[in-house]
């Protein structure tokens, strides 16, 4: 990825990319998608262990994609959790703001 994408390009190209490599991954939501120097998503597979939290991984910029990652993982149960306010979504992440993608709505 060059580093003429920008974050929108990026994280789709990201999504997509999942959406290939996890055949269980049902969907994807991007988190505050209007934010323009980390990409936050969480990802909902039914074969992710339940924990009843959102823990998120960081994953650094690198000269082939140069925005900050953090990703989390959670079952279907979880999002609806999530969605509920059962479960809190990690410091700074809010559902003010968010975009959900399928398998359904993302080529593969």
């Amino acid at each position: 990825m060059s580093q003429n994408h920008n974050i929108v390009e990026a994280a789709e190209d990201l999504i997509h990319e999942h959406f290939e490599l996890e055949p269980s991954l049902e969907q994807v939501i991007w988190i505050n998608p209007d934010k323009t120097t980390e990409i936050r998503i969480l990802e909902v597979n039914p074969e992710t262990p339940p924990t009843g939290s959102v823990l998120s991984f960081h994953f650094p910029p690198y000269d082939k994609f140069p925005y900050r990652m953090k990703i989390a993982e959670i079952t279907p149960e979880e999002w609806e959790r999530i969605l509920r306010h059962e479960i809190p979504l990690p410091n700074g992440w809010t559902l003010d703001n968010y975009k959900v993608y399928s398998r359904e709505t993302v080529t593969i």
